[in-house]
């Protein structure tokens, strides 16, 4: 619970006069961020998967193209300054035919991901090595390919591999007519179907090797190369406008500016852009709902215009609670598939004010503080770090009724004795273990120790990290937080100031 029904944080810092000049330049500078309409822009930056992919596109489907060497220098010059995970290297390696893919390197990356999700990911990233002619094609039954009850992009995305992969063992007659007519549809006209390049990307690798569909595979890239980023790379996703927007609503109220003229006008943008089903997707334009954008819009509508929008609040309340699985948990996009806890903190968080959804909430709470769960550290989710889940877990134990009392504080205990224990000698926190502090991370750790009963020193020390690291400008510049197809990184840098304000909001008294 951010804001609106919420206690507020328990052991907020008194503000020192620059702790609240960071602050109050940072809200001016987040207020201003807002576009006319309604919602606050936010594109993300080039990544070298997307980009190594569509390079093999189009030295396949257009050659010759200027494109191409765009897209080469893009990957050479970042893979020479800021090689990403071993992962997008391998596959950039072997789009760019440069002899070492290391694959071994991605499959020791996938070993430390521990999720749900691996074995998919193992599978997809094998998939494309292979596609690009760097490794073999995996030898598995084709039933791994299927994704039965997943999110859209995903469902597309495992279609589109099969298909590949189809094609490379040399059995075509394991991609049906209506599978192909899918593919197609994914890639048809110049709009970026559900804002996802990726999965765009995967149905063009895919059909170019039908015989009469490999034209629509040359005008699908030839239309994707019109979303280029200047830097001559391609993003994973369009934007991540609904997402953003809803976040800095919320950290502008959380910093003692709920009156700021903006909140209203994003407000009515974001409940216009409520789906069918009463959830809300990342950016416009994408029709497929998930737990975590659907609970940060619906926080900040009941924060902001409970009354105006109580319709759409109760709307989105309901997909919530169409959402929990047997377990309490709760999923990121789709009812039956895995619980996981930061999308169940996530649900509890936005559930709790609502009397009606008392019930979702205690069995959440009860799914979070099980007792084979209560010693894990927080996961690693769609924010790669995993002060995330630790705040949002943090947050969620305040909702607990006496039922559950004593199990939240079990979990808010050893939750934030993790979160303590990596804090960094910089008074900071990073992704992981071993790496560096970073705005994103300390802020998403500041909201947590903002809500210990009594005021923690950990919490001056994150507090002290940001306000150092402020630009002139007021705004702050962290690495990537958000993680798609998890674990791969992808950045969005309006999310720094946008979640530096949030932290900042919970961290010091108004």
């Amino acid at each position: 619970m951010i804001t609106a029904g919420i206690p507020a944080a328990l052991s907020p810092l008194p503000a020192t006069t620059r702790q609240r000049r960071c602050r109050d330049r940072l809200a001016l500078r987040v207020g201003n961020l807002f576009g006319a309409d309604g919602l606050l822009p936010a594109p993300v930056e080039s990544r070298v998967l997307e980009s190594a992919l569509l390079l093999a596109l189009v030295a396949d489907l257009l050659p010759g193209h200027p494109a191409h060497d765009r897209l080469a220098r893009y990957l050479k010059h970042t893979l020479d300054t800021a090689p990403p995970d071993p992962l997008q290297t391998a596959v950039a390696r072997a789009a760019l035919d440069d002899g070492v893919t290391a694959a071994h390197a991605a499959d020791a990356e996938l070993d430390r991901f521990a999720h749900f999700t691996a074995g998919r990911k193992r599978l997809m990233f094998h998939t494309l090595l292979a596609a690009l002619g760097a490794a073999p094609y995996p030898r598995i039954p084709w039933e791994a390919y299927a994704a039965p009850g997943e999110q859209s992009w995903l469902v597309r995305q495992m279609t589109a591999l099969k298909a590949i992969a189809a094609h490379g063992r040399k059995r075509p007659d394991q991609v049906g007519d209506t599978e192909w007519a899918t593919l197609e549809e994914t890639v048809h006209g110049g709009r970026i179907w559900e804002g996802n390049h990726l999965a765009r990307l995967l149905a063009l690798l895919a059909l170019r090797h039908h015989p009469t569909r490999r034209a629509a595979a040359v005008r699908g890239t030839e239309d994707t190369l019109r979303h280029l980023r200047p830097d001559g790379g391609l993003p994973f996703i369009t934007g991540m406008d609904v997402f953003t927007t809803a976040l800095a609503g919320l950290a502008l109220i959380a910093a003692g500016q709920a009156r700021h003229p903006a909140l209203p006008g994003a407000a009515d943008a974001l409940a216009a852009l409520q789906h069918d089903d009463g959830g809300f997707g990342f950016t416009r334009g994408v029709r497929q709902s998930d737990t975590d954008d659907t609970a940060y819009c619906l926080e900040f509508l009941r924060a902001t215009a409970p009354t105006r929008h109580a319709r759409t609040v109760r709307r989105a309340e309901d997909f919530l609670l169409a959402q929990r699985n047997d377990d309490g948990g709760f999923p990121t996009f789709a009812h039956g598939v895995a619980s996981e806890r930061a999308m169940t903190a996530a649900a509890v968080n936005a559930l709790a004010p609502s009397p009606r959804c008392r019930h979702a909430v205690t069995g959440a709470l009860h799914h979070l503080a099980h007792p084979d769960r209560l010693t894990l550290p927080p996961e690693s989710s769609w924010s790669r770090n995993t002060t995330n889940a630790a705040f949002r877990t943090v947050l969620a134990c305040r909702a607990a009724d006496p039922g559950t009392g004593a199990g939240a504080d079990a979990l808010r205990r050893s939750t934030l004795g993790h979160l303590t224990a990596g804090q960094r000698a910089d008074g900071g926190f990073g992704h992981r273990e071993a790496d560096p502090s970073d705005p994103i991370s300390t802020a998403y750790a500041a909201i947590a120790l903002a809500h210990l009963p009594n005021r923690s020193a950990a919490l001056g020390r994150a507090v002290d990290f940001l306000v150092a690291r402020q630009r002139p400008d007021g705004g702050f510049t962290s690495v990537p937080d958000q993680a798609g197809p998890r674990p791969l990184l992808y950045d969005t840098p309006a999310l720094a100031d946008v979640c530096v304000l949030l932290g900042l909001g919970h961290a010091l008294e108004r």
